[in-house]
């Protein structure tokens, strides 16, 4: 019997996967066919197994648990009901299980799956309404997505998951289906980045009137997102153009006829325009319509790009006079194109006068001077004359001001001779010079001119008594009948003035006096007292009053309290004057307005100065506000920012439309303390977005405000700011930003840094070196209670990654480590996670670590006090091999922003915040909101404050005292080994001395008590004399016989060793060692020796004899017994006998004169053999300074340099051939090179810098014409009149004059660097140079034009064309020189650059170029390369005082036997040339002091480093012969050498036979060369000149032939060429050695003879070395010299010479032995 189970099946259609809905059910049926009689049991069951994909095989033994589906009883029909199932793939699978009762039967089983996937339903996008949408520019329009839904979602707050997002475009091919092409360049609004619209991120997008650009159509994209689905809808807008009215108008400079010596100023007045979206492009047309060439960039302060231009001052002198348009061309954002022009006319009215001052030296209120004008045109024009005096010295400068003639005003009127009148005081550091201006002008046409004079107006004192220029100061200004009341009286208001100005001049001039401080403070507050008597209703009298008040304001050390005030109350209402004047009178130009506002800045800037800690004085600050208003009053919008600066007080103004406020802020680089404030456009809605928004922001060097707290922690400038906004009504209300951040620049940055010792690390590791690390370790105290968080700043150049551990206590162990950052070196430190408190810090820039409260607060607790001790280790891969404390410095410490509104009592903390960009050099302050802070505003309600300036600054509390672990002990010996054994050393010496002076302390008292016994005495003898030896009784009196002293010492002179264990490290080791050896020399060779000297000369000023002298002892010395004298007979008898012998042997006969001569003979061996240590010693030193500095000169970086410079400059150099090929070479070349936009006054691609202007001059010939001489010979009616020379230079005279534009019109008017006239430079007299050019030797004089690098190039284009249209070169040019200087920062060098063209008489234009670099010497010690280089300076200047010395003692020892040593005249030149090099030196030193000082303080001007350059190059040379000489000096210490001797006396014999030779080779050089010139001259470039061919045959007598082909005649060049070889090189030359050698064979003997002086002390150094070297050796010392050195140094004689042998004499032992050789 069987059991049959047919295949399971769950039925359906296909074997596809089954695909529901959640909302769907469905019912799956399952057939089974089964047969077993004998089953047991039967088992139907369905599994569900949930899988990620279709066709994945689950995990079987892991079905869904009670699955959410329905099973009929006979369990194969299985139902899914709605919403069961979540989204998914599932597996269903029906099995089938069959056992049987009999064993011998197996059981069935089978099973079936199918796949069922719950999907979900696409997303349905919705736009409410049309597709196709047109409005007009001025509708808005909304677009609805919230219809848009989720189909498999029933609840309405699941719709907030879906995700909205907007695309516009205006190019419908950017969807492409779903697909959306997002970065496309077709973008809806010019600030979106690509097609997503950011704006919007909900269902709805609301567009405003006029966002989007009329006459467009854009195309939308709706495009919902959810759980992977997406879906879109589309909408296409259709915007309609707007109709925009518009017309331009005039701010300033109004008239038909344009003043050109104002600024012109349009504005566009549009109604239909939308601001900051329209397009604007503003140009110059002629009457034609020809668009002029224009520097929009240099001539004007708003560009051609802005709804506002502004023209500056005398941008169309060179105009012609004509009318012209200027055109306006607006492309709206309404889709209108406007094209608006405004006409004007220019007209010249040319004023020509001549003036001059009467006299031009005189002094001050004791001279009287008178301006004298003629005027030359236009005689029946009356001119209105004005001549003032200006301040240019320490007075404040504002940006927009270029010439600042203001000044007081010493006459107006009508007459062309101003009236006697005195002058103030002139400029003492220009010698009292004093700049005088007369200017001519005519209002009704426009005519303007203007003379700059020059006069020395001295000050009173110096011909009268301070006491008594005081009573007359006093006399002429107080009391009824003074001239000061008499002109008040007489309402002469200007002269009334102009005397207190010069009053006040002279007081200023007058030196502090104490006892006259008095009278001067009254007389200055009588002064100021006087002032508010002067009218301030026109400009003029505004101006003077201004020029009053400041000048009595630049002595602050006169002005009282009470004087304060009045110049602080008296400059307010001349600034509210000068606001009400401009706007009644709009006929006054705003630079005038700008100019009178210079000396309100000024006066304001000596105010602040008078600020005290002790009286709050709140005056100033509003005329701070009063100052920017007036100033801001005559700007137009998107104008340049004009910056307002003194020595102690700068500000910033800009006036911009309100939707340009964050745009432009946000822009602002390269400054100080900088200012970002942030400006909502519909922050308020009376302003529309073009409103103008004016924005102040001034910055104090000091606290401004000393009477309230913090002000010793006040580190920080202090700023304020302040933005107002003008309504329609023209209401001025106050904007104050949204939010606001300011970077404040710390001062004093040396303060509060400490140099922190790292090293290598002392734990161990593996022999892998790159495990090797460098560590450093501070520790400081701060008090948590402060709560606030602890910044440590890592100031160093070494760009590593530092791993810095925090630890708690004093203590670096793992008990109290607490965290850790990783510190890269550009981005912002990462600090680890801890449990135990919150790492967040609101500071995040490089290299500096925050140290939050909260881990503060988390240290004090451990250490259970407020004041806690943190402990910071850094740890890096290691970069250094030593301790060194010169790689990192550490700055710890905390900040905090204070900010207050107006003047409060205090600063207020809970405004401002610190930012993440916070570092030691500067503080990150952002406010949010200041305006809506209502604590602030009702404190400010109370004080009832009308200063609305809201000033900032930030409170820096620097940490004290930290400590630098590893140099607080001594952690291993071993790292201090210098240190260590020195003091050993020391320590050694000390008790190897003192046991010395213990016994020597014996020894002598031993002596002082007894008498010593000659061994020598006879004991037959009986008498005992006692020998004193008295050598004198005044000061240097002595004796040649040898003189025994007996020494008393005193005490023994103990000391003691300091000894601190520092970890020094190798450099303070070697600086710690140095510094003892300099201690220990100085104590030795100058403290003690002066002692000496200063004590016995003290003790010799009186004579001293026999009895003065004191005896030490406790004996008398003569009563002292002498012990063991007397002995036995026999004992006596022979040393009777003994004593006899000695006596009669020859050690105590008198000395032969043979013995005398040569004891003689060996003490001055002896002296020169140390006189010849000591000075070859010096030689070598010496020349070992003058190579380390050629070194430090380092040519070879120079070379580089120069070459650099020379390729840069040499393109195309070589084609320059006529005077047309100048102006191309300078466009092709020298402009690209000078204008470098990326990165502006550096060369392209290179860290080389343009000092200064660079500048191209000319010099030319005065007109005229000129015969030349060969036209002379023309008889009358011939060519004689055609013919004309070009002028010659050096010999015809030189133009020097001014011209106007062209050069037959001359101007006797002033113009400045960038004017349109050829105005002269006069030669530099006080940096006087040459350049020296092919031709001729040019002074520094010439017709100058400059070149501006930080501009475009385009401008100096333009500007180089109008030279070349007014002929700027003609044919009187002589030459033309192109001159800048470079640095370059990365080699610290100098490049002063020179390019000549000069046009010679041919009518060719020679050019040569000219590259010097050179270095400049530091004589700072803040780098240890400048301190090395300085020591060197030092010690050569020492050497040079040492041999000044040194040459003087010899001459006046040798006096005329001085000029007959050959050594002595080559000592003579050395020291000669030696000091002509310091003084070199020294020159150019102070030479480069004050040129760079010109340079700093005038960068944009030419600065003539090149006078520096000639007198480095100079020096070089000087160099160069002084180590040539050095070198050669050499010689005479190689003398020792007997070759050397023997070649010496050679030459010197030969010598006579040198010359004659010489004088031959000469005559015979000279035919050659005469030959070669005149014969080959004119087709030879090697003959073309005399020098050329003295070149060539010299090249020719070393055997160098080229360039011999001879093209114009071979058979001569062959001739010439054959006899050359004949004559020079096979005759004379070989008969000028043959006399050389011949002399060298015949003095070989007699140099051997001759003793020579060099070989005898060589000889004695060294047998003294030798012995010395033998004693230490313990070796036996040798008798005789090795054979090797004998010769080397005596040399070897001819025996088979005939000179050899005969009758000799010679000094043998001392004595003239004579001798025969056979």
């Amino acid at each position: 019997m069987t059991c049959k189970l047919d295949p399971v099946r769950i039925n359906r259609n296909d074997d596809k996967p089954v695909r529901l809905t959640r909302d769907m059910g469905d019912t799956f049926n399952a057939t089974v066919i089964l047969f077993c009689p004998v089953q047991e049991y039967y088992l139907r069951m369905w599994y569900i197994y949930p899988v990620p994909y279709v066709g994945a095989v689950p995990d079987w033994t892991k079905p869904m648990q009670k699955p959410p589906v329905k099973v009929d009883r006979s369990a194969t029909v299985l139902t899914i009901l709605p919403y069961s199932f979540t989204w998914g793939v599932y597996l269903f699978n029906f099995s089938v299980v069959v056992r049987t009762r009999d064993p011998r039967v197996p059981g069935q089983k089978d099973s079936d799956s199918i796949y069922v996937v719950i999907f979900r339903r696409p997303l349905n996008a919705v736009i409410s309404g049309p597709s196709n949408i047109t409005i007009n520019f001025t509708d808005g329009v909304t677009l609805n997505g919230n219809k848009s839904s989720d189909p498999e979602e029933t609840d309405p707050l699941e719709k907030e998951r879906l995700k909205f997002l907007w695309y516009c475009t205006t190019d419908p091919k950017d969807y492409d289906g779903q697909k959306i092409t997002v970065i496309s360049k077709e973008v809806c609004l010019p600030e979106q980045v690509d097609l997503k619209w950011t704006w919007a991120s909900g269902p709805i997008l609301t567009l405003s009137p006029e966002t989007l650009q009329g006459g467009r159509v854009y195309f939308f994209r709706l495009v919902i997102q959810k759980t992977g689905r997406s879906a879109f809808a589309d909408a296409t807008l259709r915007v309609l153009q707007g109709e925009p009215v518009a017309s331009i108008s005039c701010i300033e400079n109004c008239d038909q006829v344009l003043v050109l010596s104002e600024r012109f100023s349009l504005s566009l007045d549009c109604t239909g325009c939308t601001a900051g979206r329209d397009v604007y492009r503003w140009s110059i047309l002629t009457s034609s319509g020809q668009e002029v060439p224009f520097d929009w960039t240099g001539q004007t302060s708003t560009g051609r790009h802005g709804a506002y231009v502004s023209i500056k001052a005398f941008a169309f002198w060179s105009f012609k006079e004509d009318k012209f348009w200027i055109s306006l061309n607006a492309a709206t954002w309404s889709g209108v194109t406007l094209v608006l022009r405004y006409p004007f006319i220019i007209h010249h009215v040319p004023i020509t006068i001549d003036c001059k001052i009467v006299p031009e030296k005189g002094i001050s209120f004791i001279t009287q001077f008178v301006v004298i004008c003629t005027h030359f045109k236009h005689k029946n024009i009356v001119l209105t004359y004005k001549i003032i005096v200006p301040e240019v010295h320490g007075f404040g400068e504002i940006s927009s001001v270029k010439e600042n003639n203001f000044g007081s005003i010493l006459y107006l009127g009508k007459n062309s001779t101003s009236p006697p009148s005195f002058l103030p005081v002139g400029v003492l550091d220009s010698h009292y010079a004093l700049k005088i201006i007369a200017q001519a002008y005519n209002t009704s046409l426009g005519a303007f001119s203007q003379v700059n004079l020059y006069a020395t107006v001295r000050p009173p004192t110096d011909v009268k008594s301070s006491t008594t220029v005081l009573e007359e100061l006093s006399n002429f200004t107080t009391g009824p009948n003074s001239s000061l009341s008499a002109l008040l009286q007489q309402q002469d208001f200007l002269n009334a003035s102009y005397l207190i100005y010069v009053v006040a001049s002279v007081m200023n001039s007058m030196k502090t006096d104490t006892s006259l401080q008095a009278d001067k403070i009254k007389l200055r507050e009588h002064l100021f007292n006087q002032t508010l008597i002067l009218p301030i209703n026109t400009l003029v009298n505004i101006s003077q009053v201004v020029m009053t008040i400041t000048k009595l304001t630049e002595k602050t050390s006169e002005i009282s309290a009470f004087s304060q005030k009045l110049a602080t109350v008296r400059t307010w209402q001349a600034s509210q004057a000068l606001q009400d004047s401009h706007q009644r009178d709009k006929s006054i130009s705003s630079e005038q307005i700008e100019s009178v506002c210079t000396g309100i800045l000024t006066t304001l800037s000596n105010i602040l100065k008078l600020l005290v800690h002790y009286e709050v004085f709140e005056e100033p600050f509003h005329v701070v506000e009063s100052l920017a208003d007036t100033v801001l009053a005559v700007k137009v919008p998107e104008n340049e920012t004009t910056a307002l600066r003194t020595s102690n007080f700068k500000m910033h103004v800009k006036k911009t439309e309100k939707w340009n406020v964050t745009k432009f802020f946000s822009t602002q680089k390269h400054c100080q303390n900088c200012f970002y404030p942030t400006l909502n456009v519909n922050s308020v809605a009376s302003l529309p977005a073009n409103a103008p928004i004016s924005t102040m922001f001034c910055e104090f060097a000091d606290d401004p405000f000393p009477w309230l707290n913090h002000g010793e922690n006040i580190l920080t400038q202090v700023v304020g700011f302040r933005m107002t906004g003008v309504e329609v009504t023209g209401d001025v209300i106050e904007m104050p930003p949204d939010a606001v951040e300011v970077y404040l620049i710390r001062k004093n940055l040396s303060f509060g840094t400490f140099n922190l010792t790292v090293g290598p690390s002392s734990e161990p590791y593996a022999v892998d070196e790159s495990l090797a690390k460098t560590t450093g370790a501070f520790s400081f105290v701060v008090d948590s209670a402060a709560g606030r968080d602890v910044l440590i700043h890592i100031l160093t150049d070494v760009s590593v990654l530092f791993t810095v551990s925090v630890y708690a206590g004093r203590e670096i162990t793992p008990k109290s480590f607490m965290t850790s950052y990783l510190v890269p070196h550009k981005i912002p430190p990462i600090a680890n996670e801890s449990d135990l408190f919150d790492p967040e810090c609101p500071v995040k820039e490089a290299r500096v670590v925050c140290l939050p409260a909260a881990l503060v607060q988390v240290i004090a607790q451990r250490t259970d006090s407020s004041e806690c001790t943190i402990a910071v280790v850094l740890q890096a891969p290691r970069f250094v091999l030593n301790p060194n404390n010169k790689l990192v410095r550490i700055s710890v410490f905390s900040t905090e922003c204070l900010d207050m509104l107006g003047i409060q009592s205090d600063w207020r903390e809970d405004t401002c915040v610190v930012g993440e960009k916070t570092t030691w050099q500067r503080v990150h302050c952002m406010c949010k909101n200041p305006r809506r802070a209502k604590r602030q505003l009702d404190i400010i309600k109370q004080a009832n404050l009308r200063l609305r300036t809201h000033y900032l600054t930030a409170n820096v509390i620097v940490v004290p005292n930290p400590v630098d672990l590893r140099v607080e002990a001594v952690k291993n010996v071993t790292q201090n080994p210098v240190t260590l054994f020195t003091v050993l050393l020391i320590m050694l010496l000390y008790l190897i001395l003192a046991f010395w002076a213990l016994h020597r302390d014996e020894t002598d008292q031993y002596l002082r008590e007894h008498v010593i016994v000659l061994l020598d005495n006879d004991p037959d003898d009986n008498v005992c004399y006692l020998v004193t030896v008295f050598t004198g009784s005044r000061c240097g009196s002595g004796t040649r016989a040898n003189v025994f002293i007996q020494l008393h010492g005193t005490e023994v002179s103990s000391f003691f060793i300091i000894f601190y264990g520092l970890t020094y490290g190798f450099e303070k080791s070697t600086a710690w060692l140095f510094a003892s050896f300099c201690a220990f020399t100085q104590s030795v060779f100058l403290v003690q020796p002066s002692k000496v000297i200063l004590v016995s000369g003290y003790r010799t000023r009186r004579a001293k004899y026999c009895k003065n002298l004191s005896w030490i002892g406790n004996s008398r010395f003569t009563e002292i017994k002498l012990h063991n004298i007397r002995k036995d007979p026999e004992e006596m008898d022979r040393r009777h006998r003994y004593v006899m012998e000695l006596r009669n042997s020859r050690m105590y006969q008198p000395l032969t004169q043979d013995e005398i001569t040569i004891f003689k003979r060996k003490k001055r061996i002896k002296r020169r053999a140390f006189l010849f240590l000591s000075y070859i010693l010096t030689h070598f030193i010496f020349l070992a300074l003058l190579l380390s500095l050629v070194a430090v000169l380092r040519p070879t970086d120079s070379f580089y340099y120069n070459q650099f410079i020379r390729d840069q400059f040499s393109v195309d150099l070589a084609g320059v051939a006529r005077l047309e090929d100048i102006y191309q070479w300078l466009n092709r070349v020298l402009l690209p090179l000078l204008h470098n936009d990326p990165n502006p006054t550096f060369f392209p691609d290179s860290s080389s810098k343009i000092l200064g202007l660079p500048l191209m001059r000319q010099l030319r010939a005065q007109p005229g014409e000129i015969t030349c001489l060969p036209a002379k010979k023309f008889v009358a009616g011939s060519l004689k009149g055609e013919i004309r020379c070009h002028p010659e230079y050096g010999i015809d005279p030189e133009d020097t004059k001014n011209y106007s534009g062209s050069w037959n019109r001359v101007s006797k008017r002033d113009t400045d660097q960038t004017a349109g006239g050829f105005t002269y430079r006069p030669p530099e007299k006080r940096w006087a140079y040459s350049s020296y050019g092919l031709l001729h030797t040019y002074g520094s004089g010439g017709y100058a034009f400059y070149f501006f690098p930080a501009e475009q190039q385009f401008n100096s284009t333009l500007r180089l064309s109008k030279l070349q249209k007014g002929h700027w070169l003609d044919e009187k040019t002589w030459s033309v020189i192109v001159e800048l200087t470079t640095f370059n920062a990365d080699i610290s060098l100098l490049c002063s650059v020179s390019v000549i063209f000069e046009v010679s008489q041919l009518g060719v234009v020679n050019t040569s170029l000219h590259a010097h670099s050179f270095s400049l010497a530091h004589f700072n010690r803040k780098y240890s390369a400048d301190s090395a280089e300085n020591y060197l300076y030092l010690a050569i200047f020492i050497f040079f005082l040492a041999y000044t010395v040194d040459e003087v003692y010899v001459i006046t020892q040798e006096r005329t036997a001085y000029v007959q040593s050959v050594y002595n005249l080559l000592n003579f030149a050395l020291k000669c040339i030696f000091t002509l090099w310091i003084v070199l030196f020294f020159r150019k030193h102070f030479l480069a002091i004050g040129v760079v000082q010109a340079y700093l303080s005038n960068p944009e001007d030419f600065i003539p480093f090149h006078a520096v350059a000639q007198v480095d190059y100079t020096m070089r040379v000087i160099l160069g012969f002084l180590v040539f000489l050095t070198i050669l000096k050499t010689l005479r210490y190689s003398r020792v050498f007997y070759d050397v001797r023997l070649a010496q006396r050679a030459i010197q014999i030969a010598l006579p036979g040198i010359c004659h030779m010489a004088l031959v080779v000469s005559v015979y050089f000279f035919v050659f060369m005469a030959f070669g010139y005149l014969v080959f001259g004119q087709h030879e470039w090697n003959y073309s000149d005399m020098i050329h061919a003295t070149q060539t045959i010299f090249s020719y007598c070393v055997s160098a032939f080229k360039n011999t082909e001879f093209f114009n005649n071979r058979v001569l060049g062959v001739l010439f060429l054959s006899s050359f070889l004949l004559v020079m090189i096979c005759i004379l030359i070989n008969l000028f050695q043959a006399v050389i050698l011949s002399a060298y064979e015949e003095m070989k003997q007699p140099v051997y003879e001759e003793p020579s002086e060099e070989a005898e002390a060589m000889t004695y150094l060294c047998h003294r070395l030798r012995s010395a070297f033998c004693c230490l050796c313990f070796k036996p010392r040798a008798e005789d010299e090795p054979r090797f050195f004998i010769n080397m140094v005596y040399g070897q004689p001819e025996k088979k010479s005939r000179r050899y042998l005969g009758l000799k004499t010679r000094n043998i032992n001392g004595k003239k032995m004579v001798y025969l050789v056979v």
